[in-house]
């Protein structure tokens, strides 16, 4: 039977891991990564996929939600553009947690464009 842990012990892993977390936003913070939306490029590092499969990916997306038609990645909750509204290029973000979701399907159970 697990000994049950001790105040002072659950205490004492509460600052190791808060310790821990600090030090990897900094490691983070060096690479320019401060927050779960990145570009594609630091992205593709992050996700162990190239920058141009991300891009794939989004302007599938793009064209489906074009014809109105639902694909795997969403508008808003994947994938955003950050430019203004009036620029003809777009600046495309990923949120990083939720295309990794999107990148775990099965290729034989995507939704693609047909």
């Amino acid at each position: 039977m697990a000994e049950k842990l001790k105040l002072i012990d659950l205490a004492q892993r509460i600052e190791f891991l808060e310790a821990h977390l600090q030090w990897m936003q900094r490691v983070l913070e060096s690479y320019g990564i401060r927050g779960v939306w990145l570009s594609p490029a630091k992205a593709a590092a992050l996700l162990g996929v190239s920058r141009d499969r991300i891009m794939a990916e989004i302007e599938t997306a793009e064209s489906m939600r074009v014809l109105n038609k639902r694909g795997d990645l969403i508008y808003g909750v994947h994938y955003r553009n950050i430019q203004d509204p009036n620029s003809e290029n777009a600046t495309w973000q990923v949120h990083v947690l939720k295309f990794e979701e999107i990148l775990a399907i099965p290729p034989d159970q995507r939704k693609v464009l047909s």
